[in-house]
């Protein structure tokens, strides 16, 4: 099942603040030993990716066997646009499992251009 995230707007160029995800599963937080999580953020489902973060590339797992993982503070400099976005997870058994997705608006920053 995709839970829809929705994050706050962003303005281009400024720092995120950073989110945390807690993954739980039939009410039981999914053991993220060993797992590889990607985030991607893209204009259409077909396009090209304008973000992707990775574990040691913005996203931090912060508690493994809690299932908790975040998405780090950041600055993030891409092009206004209401991006799509998921959150794939591969587990240390090798199954993949995409539990969050949804938009991310990024703002046109004013005084920088």
């Amino acid at each position: 099942m995709l839970n829809n995230y929705n994050f706050p707007d962003h303005i281009k160029g400024d720092t995120f603040i950073g989110t945390q995800f807690t993954v739980v599963v039939n009410e039981v937080p999914l053991d993220l030993t060993g797992a590889s999580i990607k985030m991607i953020l893209r204009k259409s489902a077909k396009a090209p990716a304008s973000l992707t973060l990775e574990i040691g590339s913005g996203i931090t797992v912060a508690d493994a066997p809690g299932g908790v993982f975040n998405i780090n503070e950041q600055i993030i400099d891409i092009p206004a646009f209401k991006y799509l976005y998921d959150i794939e997870i591969t587990l240390s058994n090798g199954d993949v499992k995409t539990y969050i997705g949804g938009t991310f608006q990024i703002l046109q920053d004013i005084t920088y251009g």
